[in-house]
């Protein structure tokens, strides 16, 4: 395209703003201006019939203030519901567009890869700007063009406020489930929502309503992008069979001929669509003339034999739009086939399918196992604002203590103090090297923890200069049990050795909680018990502890997953920057809870690692426990735990615990 001078658009600008302009459709819009800018057909005009079911989207667009777009991927959805929109409303209309990204690279790769070669092949080449954002390479945040609309970028990231500072009738959102997380730190809505409120000063009575366009490649069931859908309009397509009559909505089920290939391309050779009503062979060039005929059917209505569609017109300014591979006109029964029986091949049987559900037939990912674990780094290494610094005991705490996780060369603590509510807020963390090469594993690792118990005795202070010492310290005795217990009984009743049950911990065994307290169980808690260890004949009796680690892994996370505001809400010591929680922050998310079937098809939740450094997750999980033990309690949680009756000889404590401070036996 040839480059214009400054005088030219100037009077095309001018002869653009006398004249009176009539405002076309989108579609008339799309079929006029449109240059498709790569691809097969780049360098053409755009047009609805090379996918009907575009047609059927821009008819639908104008009686809907709320649109959502479910589609497969690679057929053209990005194009049609994403990037035409927003042209039409700052070319056509010549308005500010506010588009919604998820993250700033997202919005860079938007800008570069979709709009930019999209107005540039189009006569709106001359609206580009010269300088300032959209004018070079770089992160785009407010593209200002010649015409006078702006496209303003926002993201998933950074504060509230960010979003809050900008308004606009219109609104364009691109992978919508980004937004779907509500910000652990945030105590306003989600992000989507907080993007969607820049429209509220645009209503019916200010007569220019907003409008909201928005796409994504559906995820799960609990994901934005198919609550929207299901719960708006939950459109689909139908069409004629052309052997039968019927409008039907060819599905995944509706692809024959693959089942029966040896190999790939018989699968190709011998895929077919099929109809759903009558079963008969559809050819490729039968299911384009059915769709050039079809029609969308909204949630409630129905088609009858002539083709009329019947029923009202749902209640809901929602419009959920949804196409499948059998609308995307650009694969074929082949292509979908041979997908198919790879995919019913593949090594990774689940990620296959969810590919196969969510990029071909635009349906949502159930998964057998389905990740529940909502926390990610980020939050936990966040918590620290308003919190006292490393080292210092807050002034409200009622409980300190600690847990070390044993290693070969490195044993990773935690020191924890707990407020009302049983808010964990950890005061210190670190590690123990560990001489395992020099004395041997079961010297070195003595020798560490009697080192880190000389460190640790000293205490911790608060801001008042009170020094605050250790109530309780959990010691793993998973992997070398016996310098575990050898050093606790050294130690004092303030130790005491810990040893995790549970899926998570790899093993067949998992956590039984004991039935009552007797003669070997001391105590009985929530997850967790203190029982008596008989040990070899001429040794001591050792006091363990046995925890349920699935359940108290879960309960740290929710412990960081509760906003600080609320009783119960984690916290991290303060620190100048957020980066120095990383590694922590890493170990404790480390692990995923998960929810899948067992043997007799019940849903079952287990803590599964995805990274090997998980210790201080070990150790937290543990300070827990130990919390709970001297008596950190959730609000509404029982605060008198169930004790084994003792002896009117034995010291006990106030509230009828068994006294361990100092306790030998």
């Amino acid at each position: 395209m040839p480059k214009q001078n400054s005088a030219q658009i100037l009077t095309d600008l001018l002869f653009d703003k006398a004249r009176v302009k009539r405002i076309r459709t989108m579609r008339e819009f799309a079929e006029q201006d449109i240059i498709i800018p790569d691809g097969p057909y780049k360098g053409l005009r755009f047009k609805c019939d090379r996918q009907p079911y575009s047609s059927l989207w821009f008819d639908q667009v104008g009686k809907w203030r709320r649109h959502f777009a479910v589609g497969p991927t690679q057929s053209g959805k990005t194009l049609t519901c994403f990037v035409i929109p927003t042209m039409y409303h700052l070319f056509e209309i010549e308005e500010t567009v506010i588009c919604g990204v998820p993250t700033e690279e997202i919005a860079s790769d938007k800008w570069r890869e979709d709009f930019e070669p999209a107005i540039r092949a189009s006569r709106y080449a001359r609206y580009l700007p010269d300088k300032g954002d959209g004018s070079r390479g770089g992160i785009p945040r407010s593209v200002e063009f010649k015409n006078g609309s702006t496209l303003k970028f926002m993201t998933a990231g950074g504060g509230d406020k960010k979003r809050a500072a900008f308004t606009s009738r219109v609104l364009v959102v691109t992978e919508t489930d980004g937004f779907d997380e509500v910000g652990h730190k945030s105590r306003e809505a989600d992000k989507f929502t907080q993007l969607e409120g820049r429209l509220r000063a645009f209503t019916p009575k200010t007569g220019s309503p907003s409008v909201l366009y928005a796409e994504c490649t559906v995820s799960v069931e609990e994901g934005r992008t198919w609550r929207e859908y299901t719960k708006g309009s939950s459109s689909v397509i139908v069409r004629p069979c052309p052997h039968c009559d019927a409008w039907v909505t060819p599905g995944r089920d509706n692809v024959f001929g693959y089942q029966d290939a040896e190999e790939e391309q018989e699968a190709y050779d011998l895929s077919d669509w099929i109809c759903p009503a009558c079963g008969e062979v559809w050819s490729e060039d039968d299911r384009h003339k059915a769709n050039s005929l079809s029609k969308v059917v909204h949630k409630g209505q129905s088609v009858d034999k002539c083709g009329a569609v019947k029923g009202e017109t749902p209640r809901t300014p929602t419009l959920g739009f949804r196409w499948t591979a059998f609308d995307n006109e650009f694969i074929t029964a082949g292509v979908v086939g041979a997908d198919e029986w790879l995919a019913s091949r593949a090594e990774d049987e689940d990620n296959a399918e969810k590919e196969m559900r969510q990029f071909v037939w635009a349906l949502p990912y159930i998964p057998d196992k389905e990740d529940m674990t909502k926390l990610d780094y980020q939050t936990i290494s966040s918590r620290y604002i308003g919190m006292p610094p490393k080292g210092i005991v807050p002034a409200d705490a009622l409980h300190l203590v600690a847990a070390i996780d044993l290693g070969k060369y490195l044993c990773h603590w935690t020191v924890a103090a707990f407020g009302e509510g049983a808010a964990p807020h950890f005061v210190e963390y670190g590690r123990v090297e560990v001489a395992s090469d020099d004395v041997g594993v079961e010297r070195a690792l003595a020798i560490a923890l009697r080192e880190w118990k000389d460190e640790i005795s000293a205490g911790w202070e608060d801001d008042d200069g009170d020094t605050h010492f250790l109530e309780m310290t959990l010691v793993d005795a998973g992997w070398q049990p016996e310098v575990a217990y050898d050093f606790c009984l050294d130690a004092g009743g303030r130790f005491l050795p810990a040893k995790g049950f549970g899926a998570s911990q790899g093993m067949a065994k998992h956590y039984t909680s004991p039935r009552s307290v007797g003669q070997n169980i001391l105590r009985k808690g929530r997850e967790y018990d203190i029982r008596k260890l008989k040990r070899e004949a001429g040794k001591r009796l050792v006091k363990l502890v046995h925890i349920n680690v699935d359940h108290w892994k879960s309960w740290l996370h929710s412990r960081f997953s509760t906003p600080l505001d609320q009783p119960g809400a984690a916290t991290v010591y303060k620190v100048a920057n957020n980066r120095e929680h990383l590694s922590f922050a890493k170990h404790l998310t480390s692990e995923r809870l998960t929810q899948d079937r067992d043997a007799r098809n019940r849903m079952v939740e287990r803590w599964e690692q995805v990274n090997k450094k998980n210790h201080w997750l070990d150790a937290g999980q543990m300070a827990c426990v130990a919390g709970h033990i001297v008596g950190a309690r959730l609000v509404g949680e029982a605060t008198a735990p169930v004790v084994r009756r003792r002896r009117s000889s034995t010291v006990m404590a106030p509230d009828g615990r068994a006294f361990f401070v100092g306790e030998r036996d």
